[in-house]
Formats: structure tokens, C-alpha cells, sequence
């Protein structure tokens, strides 16, 4: 139920962003984003937005006092009310998830995590960039990602799909092709 109240909320806010206030789409991503990682900083808040105990009324109020000590826009503002109010503010995360795909399909934007066993310099990060930018037509957004557990080079996750050029997925195929010559 809430992935599908989800994907409702999120796609309607992105419509009514681009016919509203196209100029603005960027700066209202990012506040939606910056609010996730407060709110992700705080789970005692979606415990009370979620409690039955606390009055639709107290939570409106609450929303008002994040919204007016916050740097919050008034579109942000309006949706974090509508979510109080209906009782959906547990759903933020899903929404600004559905938000970021409609965002992301309009700019033609491609996010890839990167994942290496050591931090990625700067001409290593323009090579990849480069490169998928090639395969998806789109522009690259990159999340780095550190996993030593990989021993080296690099594994390249972009929607369904997985690039591994690790050196641990190297040496697991050599031991499976060692093993089925020794057995």
C-alpha cells in the first residue's frame, strides 16, 4: 500500500513542481533531499508523525515549526503538511524516491554507484563519467561507494545492470574454472 501511495505522491509533486515552478526544480530536489537526511537523522519524528495517539492538529503544528525554523520553500512546506495530514510522512523517503526518478527522467540524468576498493582520483572519476555517459546518452550522477572487500579495480552499477571488473569477481572465476578442470 504505501509503495503505491508512494509513487502517487512523488510523481504528483514533480508535475506540479515542473507546471508551477519549472525554475525551481533543482533547488526543490535538493531541500527534498537535504530534509531526507534530517529526517533519516531523526526517527523519534516519523514515530510521532505516525503515532495515533497525537492529534492530526499537533502534527500540522509540529510540521508548521520544522517548516518555519527550517529553510523550507513554500512547495516543500505544503507537501510536508499534506503528509502530516494524511497521515503519510513515513512515506517521505519512497516519495522523494519517486520524486528523483521523474527529476532524474526530465534531465536526462543517469545515477550510477561506483564501488572500489580505494577512493577514486579525479581523472579515474572523469574516465567513468566519460564512458557511461557514452553507453546511457544521458548526464552522470556517480555515488562512490568503498568496499575493500573487492581487493581491487571496480564495479560499476547503473539500474539492472553490473559492470565487475573486480579483482575478487576475477578470482572467483578462476576458481571456478580451476575447479571444474580439477574435478
Amino acid at each position: 500500500m504505501n509503495e503505491k501511495a508512494e509513487k502517487v505522491y512523488g510523481e504528483a509533486f514533480f508535475e506540479l513542481c515542473l507546471e508551477e515552478c519549472p525554475d525551481n526544480l533543482k533547488s526543490i530536489y535538493g531541500e527534498l533531499t537535504a530534509l531526507g537526511g534530517i529526517i533519516s537523522e531523526n526517527p523519534e519524528l516519523i514515530k510521532i508523525m505516525d503515532a495515533p495517539t497525537v492529534s492530526v492538529q499537533e502534527k500540522v503544528e509540529l510540521t508548521k515549526e520544522i517548516i518555519s525554523t527550517g529553510n523550507v520553500s513554500e512547495f516543500v512546506g505544503n507537501l510536508l503538511c499534506v503528509l502530516a495530514e494524511r497521515g503519510r510522512f513515513s512515506c517521505y523517503d519512497g516519495i522523494v524516491k519517486h520524486f528523483r526518478a521523474k527529476y532524474n527522467e526530465h534531465f536526462k540524468i543517469a545515477e550510477i554507484t561506483v564501488t572500489t576498493s580505494e577512493p577514486l582520483t579525479d581523472s579515474m572519476r572523469e574516465k567513468i563519467i566519460r564512458k557511461m555517459s557514452g553507453i546511457t546518452g544521458k548526464t552522470i550522477s556517480i555515488r562512490e561507494k568503498l568496499d575493500p572487500s573487492i581487493i581491487g579495480g571496480i564495479v560499476i552499477d547503473y539500474g539492472s545492470t553490473r559492470y565487475d571488473g573486480s579483482v575478487k569477481a576475477r578470482l572467483n572465476a578462476l576458481k571456478s574454472e580451476l575447479g571444474s578442470i580439477i574435478a
